[in-house]
């Protein structure tokens, strides 16, 4: 995977998971990418098993949480790459704040959660606080839906 300018958003492939006024971050099957709407840069960020499901990217755009198999946090600040904490098969996320995310695991499985992670890239020692909110059983052994109320 290498970097590149301004192709990789065109290609008919790729499918936006998030947009704001600076940066897409999409995949092309199972590759994700980073675009930054300023300079053209176009990065990969990660390869999943499956195709990724969601991402965000926080409000003053230095890090960027990816969801599918595995959750991944990208941070920009060092370039570094981290997987969270074992959680798997990620159905979407939400911003709370500048550094503060939830997490939605799979709703139609038993062991559907909600968690929090809250994200200080100040810290090496401890850059991630992770914590489960609930479970979330409202969609257990329910039809699928693209809408869940979370």
């Amino acid at each position: 995977m290498k970097a590149n300018k301004g192709d990789i958003k065109d290609d008919s492939n790729f499918k936006i998971l998030f947009e704001n006024k600076v940066t897409i971050v999409g995949h092309i099957y199972e590759i994700a990418y980073y675009h930054n709407k300023l300079t053209k840069e176009e990065l990969p960020i990660f390869e999943f098993e499956n195709d990724p499901t969601c991402a965000i990217i926080g409000q003053n755009n230095d890090w960027c949480l990816l969801g599918g198999d595995v959750l991944i946090l990208k941070t920009w600040n060092d370039n570094a790459l981290k997987f969270i904490n074992n959680l798997e098969q990620i159905f979407d996320l939400k911003c709370i704040d500048a550094y503060t995310a939830q997490i939605l695991t799979d709703p139609w499985s038993e062991n559907s959660a909600i968690w929090q992670i809250s994200i200080d890239l100040n810290n090496i020692t401890q850059p991630l606080i992770l914590s489960k909110i609930r479970d979330c059983k409202e969609y257990f052994n329910k039809p699928y839906s693209e809408n869940i109320e979370w």
